[in-house]
């Protein structure tokens, strides 16, 4: 009776020590790629899927974690923030930045020609006598609508930027211009996924008109420096992962116009050609087992644009007003997308994984106005606003610019 006792004692205890053991390993992995709904997201599941060991290895938790989140859809969200889909805008901010330096400096020509148009028999039209300084503050801001393996972006910005410039000979301008500006952006409206950017902007501008036709120049090196915050928090897991990147990014842009008097008025129609460059440096994140190598990859853009430019002169003594208004339609003219990215757990065991290629929308107005005040021939206080509107993005950017000839 004792000895049936203790067996049955001892069968016991061995099945809660089963279950225990049972209840304390960890969950099998289960096949993500059918929880996957974009192209990013298949490409986490199949990094994940690549474990070799899923027990046993440091993505231990957060697998468990994403086992138990309870439908394919919540599972689906979890393998989105694994991605480097955050990432994706960095390349586009960087363009922004270049295309807010350009719009300012061709802006700034268009004063700097409608002075000399205008200049009395007493103004200089030449020489070192038409040397002329120019400092410029700028705010802009941004909005990039959510797409497949995109964030959505919200996007703040401020520029100083300064400028020296001569003309040689009669109706050239030629100059250069010293920039730097800083870029805040938050991710799919919280405050945890962030971008700041820092840039450095540096290039030659130059314009010559006849009187009856113009062509404007402006080129530039940029220089961007990123500090990236990235959360990734699910039921049962949370990681905050940092990261700093840089860019080396290009620009060159050619406008050319004809000039039409038609009473008080000035029409200027005109066609132009805008180049941007912009890559990003790997990275790696540090933070927790989520944590990205990302490698290095670019965008280049090449966009034409045909517009309208009109501006008028309102004189009162030594004072002139010019209000200026213009519209234009731009044109992505490349037509591979912006690459692809290519990412790898940093914890190791995993293959490397890539987020397709992506674009933006090839079509976008672009519209601005301004009004300027020049006393004297020689000193000159430009406000403006530039719009660029596009079915996936929205950059409104104002501007205040003064300038004075020595």
């Amino acid at each position: 009776m004792g000895i049936q006792l203790s067996a049955r004692f001892a069968a016991a205890a061995c099945a809660v020590s089963v279950a225990a053991i049972g209840l304390a390993s960890p969950a099998l992995a289960a096949p993500y790629g059918p929880d996957a709904t974009t192209p990013g997201e298949a490409a986490v599941a199949g990094a994940l899927d690549a474990i070799a060991n899923p027990a046993t290895s440091t993505y231990g938790p957060m697998l468990d974690s994403i086992d138990d989140l309870p439908d394919a859809s919540q599972r689906a969200a979890a393998l989105n923030q694994l991605s480097p889909r955050n990432y994706r805008l960095l390349p586009r901010l960087a363009i922004q930045s270049m295309d807010a330096t350009d719009r300012e400096i061709r802006g700034y020509l268009v004063q700097r020609r409608e002075m000399a148009l205008d200049a009395g028999p007493d103004v200089p039209s030449s020489g070192d006598k038409t040397i002329t300084f120019m400092l410029s503050y700028g705010l802009k801001q941004g909005k990039y609508e959510a797409r497949t393996d995109r964030p959505s972006a919200n996007s703040d910005s401020r520029s100083i930027r300064a400028g020296v410039d001569i003309a040689p000979v009669e109706g050239m301008i030629l100059g250069a211009t010293l920039g730097i500006d800083g870029l805040d952006a938050n991710l799919d409206r919280s405050q945890q996924p962030r971008i700041t950017q820092f840039n450095v902007n540096i290039g030659p501008y130059a314009s010559y008109t006849n009187g009856k036709f113009y062509v404007d120049a402006t080129a530039g090196y940029n220089r961007s420096y990123y500090k990236l915050r990235r959360q990734v928090s699910w039921t049962g897991f949370t990681d905050q992962l940092q990261a700093r990147a840089d860019g080396d990014n290009a620009a060159g842009t050619v406008e050319a116009g004809g000039i039409l008097q038609v009473g008080a008025l000035r029409a200027q129609p005109f066609a132009g050609l805008q180049y941007r460059y912009a890559d990003v440096s790997g990275f790696a994140e540090h933070g927790g087992t989520a944590a990205l190598g990302v490698a290095r990859y670019k965008t280049e853009s090449l966009r034409g644009s045909l517009g309208l430019r009109t501006t008028a002169t309102v004189k009162k003594g030594s004072w002139a007003i010019r209000p200026m208004v213009e519209a234009q339609w731009q044109r992505e003219l490349r037509s591979h997308p912006d690459s692809r990215i290519e990412a790898i757990f940093l914890d190791g065991g995993t293959p490397i994984f890539t987020l397709p290629a992506g674009r933006y929308a090839r079509n976008a107005a672009i519209v601005g106005a301004g009004l300027t005040a020049v006393h004297g021939g020689r000193t000159a206080l430009r406000l403006s606003y530039n719009g660029e509107l596009a079915k996936d993005r929205r950059v409104h950017g104002f501007a205040i610019t003064a300038s004075r000839r020595f």
